[in-house]
């Protein structure tokens, strides 16, 4: 699987004027959609099957995305909640798109259409930017719209990531732009009344822009629902060779570090680099050997399918002997 850019997803979206202008008939086109080498994104857009097979699944929202707006003739969509989360590179943690969002206040509203989900709203100037010629909704403005309407786990994984996009790497991180970004947010949801305002600001309280992927944001999600007192992210332990080790997160109540292993650590051979998948697995072990040697805690790994369900995760941390001092969820 791979992410793909605007820029290549336009390269690889056809309309069917195109295909007819080299050389497909109406009846070909129905037989490769039909047969599985052309995908249908939406009507009379196309991209070749094995290229659409190979895209994860936000890219794929984004060829729709820009299918819809290719499509438009009268006016200039405004993309917004998951819609404009996928054009801001924004990762949506098991939730996948069924339509194309698009905002609009009550004077230019229109029924939702085949594919595209319409919210009546205010869209002030102040909200909505330009991405690669698409309007969407502002980076702060998405975020707050997609908190509010998805899962919790799926939330906080695109609150982190947007925080992360402004302050930076976890080495590295500018506490104060993140600040910038969160005093927005916490300001847009003092809205009263709102839909799914109340997730939206227990989102808000729990965002941190050092959660490196959305199995770390949603691995803290976890440990919130089970009373956990807020982790440190990203705490660094000096390693022996002089440099640093950078443990994802650190249940401090319990002495523990949790792990988040995501399999491209060990299949993705550009995340590998040079070495085989047995020396990673040797050099996490004595990474892990030296950790526990030197703090004395322990080292708790994870993966996506432990933390699926508040059930899988709690069994997983129990089979540690990791249990909140003040147990939220039995």
């Amino acid at each position: 699987m791979r992410h793909a850019s605007l820029t290549e997803l336009g390269h690889l979206l056809m309309d069917r004027r195109h295909l007819e202008r080299s050389g497909w008939t109406p009846r070909t086109i129905r037989a490769a959609s039909a047969g599985g080498r052309l995908h249908r994104v939406r009507r009379g857009w196309f991209i070749d099957r094995n290229e659409w097979d190979e895209l994860w699944p936000e890219s794929r929202h984004r060829a729709e995305v820009l299918a819809v707006a290719r499509s438009a003739t009268t006016t200039r969509p405004v993309f917004s909640h998951v819609s404009a989360a996928v054009l801001w590179n924004l990762p949506l943690y098991r939730t996948v798109p069924s339509r194309v969002h698009v905002i609009a206040d009550r004077a230019h509203h229109r029924h939702s259409v085949p594919g595209i989900l319409r919210h009546e709203g205010a869209v002030p100037g102040v909200d909505v930017e330009e991405i690669e010629g698409l309007r969407v909704t502002t980076l702060d403005r998405t975020v707050y719209d997609v908190i509010r309407t998805v899962p919790g786990e799926t939330a906080l994984a695109v609150a982190d990531a947007a925080v992360a996009r402004i302050a930076g790497e976890p080495w590295a991180f500018d506490a104060l732009a993140a600040e910038d970004v969160m005093r927005s947010l916490e300001r847009r949801t003092r809205t009263p009344g709102a839909r799914g305002i109340r997730q939206a600001r227990e989102i808000t309280a729990l965002a941190d822009g050092r959660a490196q992927l959305p199995l770390e944001s949603v691995t803290r999600y976890r440990l919130h629902q089970l009373g956990f007192a807020t982790p440190t992210l990203q705490m660094p332990i000096s390693a022996p060779d002089g440099g640093m080790f950078w443990m994802d997160i650190a249940v401090e109540e319990a002495r523990t570090f949790i792990e988040c292993d995501g399999l491209s650590k060990y299949r993705d051979p550009g995340v590998r680099g040079d070495r085989s998948v047995e020396d990673v697995l040797l050099d996490e072990k004595s990474r892990e050997d030296w950790i526990r040697g030197v703090t004395g805690w322990r080292v708790v790994r994870v993966d996506s399918s432990d933390m699926r369900t508040l059930e899988s995760a709690e069994a997983r941390f129990r089979a540690f002997g990791l249990r909140p001092q003040r147990p939220a969820w039995t």
